[in-house]
């Protein structure tokens, strides 16, 4: 496919879409902005791979597909994170830590913040805005001077690469 015909088939797609798809995976999760990023990153993969990408049966059955799995992977990952935040808060306290433990801990924190302070600068400064300061994309938008669909593709990609390098990190100090 050419550029123009990738163009206007992506655009194409993501009119006739986008809203159909917002409301799928609304009615999953029940969060708009949950349901935004999700349809947002639906997109941003499609762009990603449009040039590549073999569709067998329609674009369409594809970007559903491509919610569902991405509604699947989000709520796994809550889940995950629901019961690390429950397990810190109520068995943690239980019991006097290891002075291993603590030291794998805090080893795991620095980790991790290194991992933030690899990213891009602006990336990083975008990312630590939006999960650090609870700050909306449009105020980080508003600030930085960038439009709200930058802000939401930085955090993205940042929480891609974050995503990889904690999986590794949290492998090597817990298994």
């Amino acid at each position: 496919m050419n550029v123009a015909h990738v163009r206007q088939l992506f655009t194409q797609l993501y009119e006739e879409n986008w809203v159909k798809l917002y409301v799928h995976v609304f009615r999953m999760l029940n969060d708009q902005d949950e349901a935004r990023d999700i349809v947002q990153e639906i997109f941003a993969n499609l762009w990603d791979r449009m040039e590549r990408l073999e569709i067998e049966h329609s674009y369409q059955a594809y970007l559903f597909r491509s919610a569902r799995n991405l509604v699947i992977n989000r709520i796994a990952s809550q889940d995950v994170g629901r019961k690390y935040e429950h397990y810190l808060e109520h068995a943690a306290p239980a019991f006097e830590m290891m002075p291993d433990e603590l030291l794998r801990e805090k080893e795991l924190a620095e980790q991790i913040d290194q991992a933030i302070e690899k990213l891009p600068r602006k990336m990083a400064l975008i990312f630590k805005k939006s999960r650090f300061e609870q700050r909306s994309y449009r105020e980080i938008a508003e600030e930085l001077d960038i439009s709200e669909q930058t802000v939401k593709k930085q955090i993205y990609n940042a929480l891609t690469v974050l995503r990889k390098k904690i999986r590794t990190i949290f492998i090597f100090f817990y298994h």
